[in-house]
């Protein structure tokens, strides 16, 4: 038995075989992805991954589609895979970072630290593959830092934001406005000060 890529039946021919398979020989469909190959020494039965249909009973070959037909293939396996076979997954196949992402995001916090030390350590691949993403959480991270500092500050002073006061904070994304209100919360007599 043989396997292959991406192919689809067109007439009498594959559409998107290997072009070595269709010039040597006449593919014929058997059923849906399986196609028989008769060369004159033997026969073999081809099987195109992107064709197979979504059942249990095909997930060792479906492990092998590829492009967007495996992250259907994915994210329709994951529900009912334990949670260390879709680690594994995660870890051997390629598939798109928003899939990847999904499939992560999916599972809350378990308690077997074994599989919390393996998601945790596809988690840091995928930043490490990933500098935007890595990037945008950093300054998230310095924003959420900075308004949790600003507000200790306004506390200390007993300076109380109102209502409108902490939705401005929160709704603020620019880093260097945040720190210039935290530095004004040092000596300012009023949150509208700091905020100014």
């Amino acid at each position: 038995m043989r396997h292959g890529g991406d192919m689809s039946r067109s007439g009498s021919s594959l559409r998107t075989s290997p072009q070595w398979l269709n010039e040597v020989y006449a593919p014929v469909r058997g059923t849906p992805g399986c196609y028989w190959v008769e060369p004159q020494w033997q026969r073999f039965l081809w099987v195109t991954a992107n064709e197979l249909p979504l059942v249990d009973e095909l997930v060792p070959f479906l492990l092998a589609r590829s492009g967007q037909a495996l992250d259907e293939f994915c994210r329709w396996v994951a529900p009912g895979r334990p949670l260390d076979w879709v680690l594994t997954m995660l870890e051997c196949l390629p598939m798109s970072m928003p899939t990847q992402e999904e499939l992560l995001w999916r599972f809350g916090p378990v308690e077997d630290p074994v599989i919390e030390a393996r998601r945790q350590r596809i988690l840091d691949f995928l930043l490490e593959t990933s500098p935007q993403k890595k990037q945008q959480l950093r300054q998230e991270g310095q924003l959420t830092a900075t308004r949790a500092f600003l507000r200790r500050v306004l506390a200390g002073r007993q300076l109380t934001p109102s209502k409108d006061d902490d939705a401005r904070i929160d709704a603020c994304t620019d880093l260097a406005t945040l720190e210039r209100w935290l530095d004004r919360a040092s000596d300012a007599t009023s949150v509208s000060d700091v905020l100014r």
